[in-house]
């Protein structure tokens, strides 16, 4: 009995002297590498939203503020999330100069819902845009649609998309903060940047024309270029083999267009925000047009 007391308090003193050893050990090696830290890297940390989503190209807020402070070609205006406030703020902290800065979100160049856009096959592999583009480009017959299976919604860390029951992407642009990440993961490109207070929107993305584009989907835009001739602002062109809006030409005509592309588009694909394009919209304003005539005469 006497043996084993005295080993165990052997093994008490011999651990408990190891533990100070190493302990004043680790104490002095710390303080012999200490670096000490730049109190403007963290007041400017102390200013980011923390989201650490990476969308200023840098592996989380810290190290944006580490960035930001000790490198002078760094801009004070990549923190998307921040907005405008944090990139004020992060300019007097590191005397950078702001500039102008773009409130952008993004939008869906698509409205290629199940019920309007057509399915070439059935997908029944992963879950993902990226895999299922390597099958043929993926189920739907337009090559240029959204085919939402939600890569985008996975990376996004702000709660601003879903996939609808229409089996498209869904945006809700007062939740997104511009952060681009959803931009990257889309593998189709039917994600752009539109200014936040922006005047139409354009949903389609296809450069195919017209009876290629009525095969594959129902609100697909068959390049008649109608807009483009309309458009008095000349804010419509073509880019890269498709249909495009420059954003800023047009908020910067102003309203005295009465969005008139909007009217003169055949298939709605161009449309005013909160509005969904509409297939039977030729239709509709044909017996619109013919009620109106019935009535007058």
């Amino acid at each position: 009995m006497e043996n084993l007391l005295s080993i165990a308090l052997w093994g008490v003193l011999v651990f408990t002297t190891m533990g100070l050893f190493f302990g004043i050990a680790l104490a002095a090696a710390a303080r012999r590498f200490h670096v000490p830290s730049n109190p403007v890297v963290e007041e400017v940390n102390e200013n980011l939203p923390a989201a650490n989503c990476g969308a200023c190209g840098f592996a989380g807020c810290h190290a944006y503020a580490e960035e930001v402070v000790e490198n002078p070609d760094v801009s004070p205006i990549l923190c998307a999330p921040g907005g405008a406030d944090v990139a004020v703020e992060i300019g007097q902290l590191t005397g950078k100069a702001v500039g102008e800065m773009r409130d952008e979100v993004a939008r869906l160049r698509c409205y290629g819902s199940n019920n309007w856009a057509k399915q070439q096959a059935e997908y029944d592999g992963i879950n993902t845009c990226v895999a299922a583009m390597l099958s043929f480009g993926g189920p739907k017959s337009c090559k240029f649609g959204c085919l939402g299976l939600g890569d985008c919604v996975r990376v996004c860390q702000f709660d601003a998309m879903h996939i609808s029951d229409l089996g498209i992407v869904e945006i809700n642009v007062k939740k997104c903060t511009g952060c681009t990440l959803c931009i990257a993961a889309c593998p189709k490109d039917v994600l752009t940047m539109y200014p936040r207070e922006h005047r139409v929107i354009l949903s389609c993305l296809t450069q195919e024309r017209g009876k290629a584009v009525k095969d594959s989907c129902m609100v697909g835009c068959i390049q008649c270029q109608l807009c483009i001739k309309a458009c008095p602002a000349k804010a419509i062109d073509y880019r890269d083999g498709a249909i495009d809006v420059n954003h800023f030409t047009c908020r910067h005509y102003g309203p005295e267009c009465k969005e008139i592309c909007v009217e003169v588009c055949p298939t709605d694909i161009i449309h005013l925000p909160g509005m969904l394009p509409d297939p039977d919209k030729k239709a509709k304003a044909k017996a619109a047009s013919e009620a109106k005539e019935a009535a007058s005469g």
